[in-house]
């Protein structure tokens, strides 16, 4: 980087233009901050703790594969992990839940001006029909009675325990349970019916890793007690849902075999009677090996048979539900094939999908994209479940057809048996099928009513929740301290904002006006209520030294005669104008020198004061022609120096000041007097002083620092260029000791104490 940039850098950085700004602002840098840091205190204290109770379960998948038919037929799809955290966080398990631990009614009371709720520390006890949601204050009175009150319905009514109170608005009762401790309490009741949709926005399930099968249930409640309650409660429901969903499945299952057992029976007890009565009347009573053997092979394809046709009736059933869209949650898998586990794969697909569809419908309508998705996915699902099934259907024809042939071709060796031995052979055929299948029934019946009788969930909680000993949230010293934080740092953006806005003149350094204009003296600040003719009261003071500087700089700008005119005016009132010109006035007069001041600012005059001067004669009566000269010049109490007052305010104060008489009371007065000051009005208001800056040796515009504008700026321009004032010089008032050159503000000077 070569030295020019590093030249432009440190221009357009200035440290301690920054320090100075800071400076001058800090004032309303604390007030930013302190005010930043009451407002965040008043918010960390009022606001709500949020305490948050956390219980762990594990989620049993089931990864068995029984190759039954009919636990396979009955049994529902698997779930996963991220499925069970969707159920978790359903409203209707949150419903469930609600219904152990009361999350609908709120009691509060204030403490140290803070609301407290106080759950089941309550003295009363609201039971509501109607009303849900509106805010009550609660007042009791004495042991048999209180005060209700509601604002929103404008409801101010005395009321005994117990008692009814039913209104167009709302019917509830309250009951006393304890004494009360505090005068005042509210109450609010939220409707049971939408409890699952309350509490549900405060559970969050969480994941130990991507591949685990440990779920973290957290709720977050402001009371910590709820919150723990809640979150057993949860687990509890999701647990109790488990069971509740298997206990059915067994009972369907129940009900299934049960109608087969009683069909089976029927058939089982014709089939043993035909055999007896066959037997009694053929006197038939063994088999041949061979007839035997035909009768073996043919129960065994029959078997096959039979199982083969249950599948296809369960798959026609399969196909019917997805084909109608009805029941798709319980859906079952049937077979163990690996074509028929690709459909089990896409029917648990599909039901995941369902039921992330209906949790997401609590919340959202059919528009909302995720549903949009899902809805998609669900459509494709089931072409392509409906396509699979079509193919497995095909293919259980197939072996159908094939059974079918086996059992026609052991008919036929059948049929060459003779007559009495081929009949009991059947006869006992279809006996010993029956009887098979009544056992393998009787087996399955006890299996399951086994399996309902002691059902348990494969989930189990781990880790039940604990009372939250703290509150996770708010962070109250962080939020007082990044409240402080904020404030002083809008407090800093703020100054340096006004900063750059501010378009007052502070220093020298913003006096850029040309080299023809030159900056003649710098008058520091004067206290207020301080006296104002310093340069006589203080003579060392810093302000009358910097008075003496003005006065040499200005020998410079005299011209060839004997006296010296100077005209003094500025843009606005108030920038200190008769001030300097007093102060002027007194320290030319020290000098020896004759000096008098003209107060030609005739609207607003206040010279006179300063002086204790009459002002019932002046500039203009003298300029109007109802006073001699001789008249109106006055002595002050200091030596050289004399005054002309304005006079009483007359109606033309312009045409009097740029009257020709004007000028020959000044060439009067120049024949006596070596320093004439005038004070003129404000040329930012009226024209006036431009007249007589025409005929002065010297004129000099007041500015006033951190008062005066910048844009004052261009009127002292606009003179010098356009209007072609001569030795024109500025005046830099009431600048603060710190901001002046050297001597001035470093104590080099110091102030007359008496």
């Amino acid at each position: 980087m070569s030295l020019d940039k590093i030249d432009e850098i440190d221009e357009s950085f200035d440290i301690k233009q920054l320090i100075k700004v800071l400076l001058a602002y800090r004032y309303m840098i604390l007030f930013f901050t302190f005010l930043f840091l009451l407002a965040s205190s008043y918010y960390a204290y009022f606001k709500q703790d949020i305490y948050k109770a956390s219980t762990t379960i594990e989620v049993g998948i089931d990864g068995s594969r029984n190759n039954d038919v009919l636990s396979r037929a009955i049994r529902p799809s698997v779930g996963n992990a991220e499925t069970e955290k969707e159920i978790i966080q359903s409203r209707f398990l949150s419903q469930k839940a609600a219904q152990k631990v009361d999350i609908t009614h709120r009691y509060y009371t204030t403490l140290l001006y803070k609301e407290r709720e106080l759950y089941k520390e309550t003295p009363f006890h609201v039971g509501m029909i109607k009303g849900y949601g509106a805010s009550f204050d609660f007042y009791p009175i004495d042991q048999k009675s209180y005060r209700l009150v509601s604002k929103k319905w404008k409801y101010d009514h005395k009321h005994l325990y117990g008692e009814e109170v039913d209104t167009p608005f709302f019917h509830l009762n309250i009951i006393r349970v304890k004494e009360p401790r505090y005068k005042k309490y509210r109450f609010v009741v939220f409707d049971p019916q939408k409890a699952g949709a309350l509490a549900r926005g405060h559970v969050s399930v969480g994941q130990r890793s991507k591949y685990s099968t440990v779920l973290r249930i957290a709720y977050e409640d402001n009371v910590a007690l709820r919150a723990q309650e809640f979150a057993n409660a949860l687990a509890q429901a999701y647990l109790e849902q488990n069971i509740e969903k298997k206990t059915k499945e067994a009972t369907r299952k129940l009900v299934f075999i049960d109608k087969q057992l009683k069909l089976i029976t029927q058939n089982l007890k014709g089939s043993a009677i035909k055999l007896e009565e066959f037997k009694r009347n053929s006197n038939t009573v063994n088999l041949s090996s061979k007839a035997e053997n035909i009768i073996r092979q043919m129960s065994e394809q029959e078997r096959k048979l039979a199982e083969v046709s249950m599948e296809e009736k369960m798959l026609s059933t399969l196909y019917g539900r997805v084909k109608s869209g009805k029941d798709l949650a319980s859906l079952a898998l049937v077979n163990s094939s690996l074509s028929q586990q690709a459909l089990g794969s896409m029917v648990k697909e599909l039901q995941s999908a369902i039921l992330k569809k209906k949790i997401l419908r609590e919340d959202y309508t059919e528009m909302y994209p995720e549903v949009v998705k899902l809805r998609r996915t669900i459509t494709q699902l089931k072409q392509l479940i409906i396509s699979t099934i079509s193919n497995l259907q095909k293919s259980i024809k197939e072996r159908e057809k094939l059974f079918q042939k086996s059992i026609a071709k052991l008919q036929k060796e059948l049929n060459k048996l003779p007559a009495d031995e081929r009949m009991f052979g059947q006869l006992q055929r279809k006996f010993a099928i029956n009887e098979k299948i009544y056992s393998y029934l009787l087996e399955k019946r006890s299996e399951t009513a086994i399996i309902k009788a002691s059902t348990v969930s494969k989930n189990r909680i781990l880790d039940r929740a604990l009372t939250p000993s703290s509150p996770i949230k708010p962070k109250r010293k962080l939020m007082v301290i990044v409240g402080t934080f904020l404030g002083l740092f809008v407090g800093i953006v703020l100054a340096f904002l006004f900063a750059f806005m501010d378009n007052r003149i502070k220093n020298e350094e913003d006096l850029d006006v040309g080299g023809e204009i030159a900056l003649l003296g710098t008058i520091p600040h004067i206290e207020h209520g301080a006296e104002e003719l310093k340069v006589f009261s203080s003579p060392k003071s810093a302000l009358a030294e910097s008075f003496r500087h003005l006065r040499t700089n200005l020998q410079f700008m005299q011209g060839v005669g004997d006296s010296h005119v100077i005209t003094l005016t500025s843009t606005i009132s108030n920038e200190g104008k008769s001030t300097v010109a007093m102060n002027l006035a007194g320290i030319m007069s020290m000098t020896g020198k004759r000096t008098i001041i003209l107060n030609l600012d005739m609207r607003k005059p206040t010279l006179h004061t300063k002086f204790s001067l009459d002002n019932t004669k002046g500039m203009s009566t003298l300029l109007s022609k109802h006073a001699t000269l001789a008249e109106v010049i006055q002595h002050t109490a200091y030596e050289n120096l004399d005054m002309i007052t304005s006079g009483p305010t007359p109606p033309n104060p312009s045409e009097l000041i740029q009257s020709s008489f004007m000028f020959k009371v000044l060439e009067k007065l120049r024949e006596v007097y070596d320093v004439i000051i005038i004070d003129t009005p404000p040329i930012g208001l009226v024209t006036d002083a431009r007249t007589l800056m025409y005929i002065a040796d010297t004129s000099l515009y007041l500015l006033r620092a951190n008062y005066s504008k910048k844009e004052f700026l261009k009127h002292i321009k606009s003179l010098a260029k356009e209007h072609h004032i001569k030795h024109l010089g500025i005046i830099l008032n009431d600048v603060p000791l710190e901001k002046r050159g050297y001597g001035y503000g470093y104590g080099y000077y110091e102030e007359d104490k008496g």
